[in-house]
């Protein structure tokens, strides 16, 4: 988008945006380097880590961040409440690092990015899956929510 889209976004994020969510394009930088460039970008890695950023900047409260990316998506999509799921952050600032990252594509545009914090802990179900970067989770132990 443009500027104005961009301002306009921050504008509203507290009257008018119901959800923040994100798109995870996980094309490695060959692709995106090449004649034929697929659109997006990976973002799932990120996404928490920028708007904890936002919030740090007082663009918008941790309350409304909560709603924005937990509350809201889980009341309009129908989606049950997990209370055995959970992230857990450290607010300590942080720099992304494409090294540090999980994704196939090994890339964000954000490397290099101070940021408000990390992933610590993610829990699932009650189950520890993510700690301190490292990925504890089986692959394929996630659930799609009806």
């Amino acid at each position: 988008g443009t500027p104005d889209d961009v301002a306009a976004l921050w504008a509203h994020l507290n009257d008018t945006v119901d959800c923040i969510a994100t798109d995870h394009a996980p094309h490695t930088l060959a692709e995106k380097q090449s004649d034929k460039v697929p659109p997006g970008v990976p973002g799932v890695e990120t996404s928490l880590l920028l708007m904890l950023t936002a919030v740090s900047q007082n663009r918008l409260s941790l309350d409304r961040l909560v709603a924005l990316m937990h509350t809201n998506p889980r009341r309009l999509f129908s989606l049950p409440e997990q209370p055995d799921t959970r992230v857990v952050v450290d607010l300590t600032p942080t720099i992304i690092r494409n090294d540090r990252l999980h994704s196939k594509c090994g890339w964000t545009p954000f490397a290099g990015m101070e940021v408000a914090g990390r992933i610590r802990q993610v829990f699932l179900r009650g189950h520890l899956v993510f700690e301190d970067g490292q990925l504890l989770a089986t692959p394929g132990s996630g659930r799609i929510l009806n």
